[in-house]
Formats: structure tokens, sequence, C-alpha cells
């Protein structure tokens, strides 16, 4: 994330800033401006969506892309690429946003972004109870499936082309990392 400014600041902070078509998020207390994401990392964000929204389909969940605002207890508001939500989590879903730990988030990664997406946002979402952490890497292809074990994630699987994941912690959900990198434009 290029660009920060120290803070602290706050939720209001946050929800007083322009709707300019910037990217904004909070990480302990200090305020980051994304740049827009490549070609790859919307294509990998769009083929992540569709297999979300197939376990939306069946009833299981729900699925958000960014930007949808995630307000965790004690946190600061982030904007994750990609936000499931299991059934039972449909109280979680308010009009300002997500309110409170969801079951999977997913972060693709960008130059400007890969640093923060593995320390920082790692960090706060494993404090606050998030269970399952997608790191996806257009130009490494490959994602890293992180599971929460106590207080810190597991590495679960790193996987890239020719490989399957097959989650255990979501009925149905078949992640084809072939297909998924498939026809990226070099970056």
């Amino acid at each position: 994330m290029p660009l920060h400014q120290e803070g602290p600041w706050t939720y209001e902070d946050y929800s007083a800033l322009p709707d300019d078509g910037n990217r904004y998020e909070i990480l302990y207390g200090r305020l980051y401006v994304t740049p827009s994401p490549t070609a790859g990392h919307q294509i990998v964000s769009k083929r992540l969506q569709h297999l979300l929204y197939q376990l939306e389909l069946a009833g299981q969940g729900y699925v958000f892309n960014a930007p949808t605002d995630l307000l965790m207890p004690g946190a600061d508001p982030v904007q994750p690429d990609l936000v499931f939500l299991t059934a039972a989590q449909k109280h979680l879903i308010r009009k300002k946003g997500i309110v409170g730990p969801p079951e999977l988030l997913v972060e693709i990664l960008s130059p400007g972004t890969a640093r923060a997406d593995r320390t920082v946002k790692l960090r706060n979402y494993s404090e606050n109870g998030v269970r399952q952490y997608w790191i996806a890497d257009p130009n490494a292809r490959t994602v890293e499936f992180l599971f929460l074990d106590g207080e810190s994630y597991r590495l679960e699987a790193s996987l890239g082309p020719g490989d399957v994941y097959r989650s255990p912690h979501l009925e149905g959900l078949v992640v084809d990392l072939e297909w998924l990198f498939s026809d990226l434009p070099e970056e």
C-alpha cells in the first residue's frame, strides 16, 4: 500500500472521507490508500467470487466483493477483496457493511498491497477471529489457504496451476488453480 497517513485515524474520520474512487482502509490507526487493481487481480477476484457465489446460490452463505466495508469489534475498517459469510452469519450484514468477523476473507496481491496483505492484515484478521484467510498471488500464480488455529493462522496448502483445492471447511467448494490463473495478462 503505497500511501499511508499517520493517525490515529478513527472510523469517524474514515466515514468522512470523500467518495472519490479511491479505496481507503485503516489499519492500526493509519490510513492507507490503495491504487486501482490490475487486470490480473480483477480476473482472479471475479473467478473466486464466482466459486463463492455458487455456495450463496446453494444457500450456504453470502459473498461480497470490494469495496465492502468490514468492521470488526475493536478493529479498524478494511475492504478485503472478497468476504464470505456463512448462512449462520447473516446477522453480520448491515447497511454500512459487514459488522463482525466473517468465515473467509480473500486478499489478492498487487505490488502495492502485498506487504500489508501478508503482515498487517494477516495479524488484524487473526486477532479478530476470521477463520479462513486466502492470499492469492496472480504474479506467482499461487494461493495460500490459511486456517485459524488458536490465535494464529496455519498454512493448510499453498497451491498453483495443476493443483485443486477441496475445502474441508466449506462443503462443495473446489478451486481448480489451473482455471483460476488461466489466460491472465502478463503483468
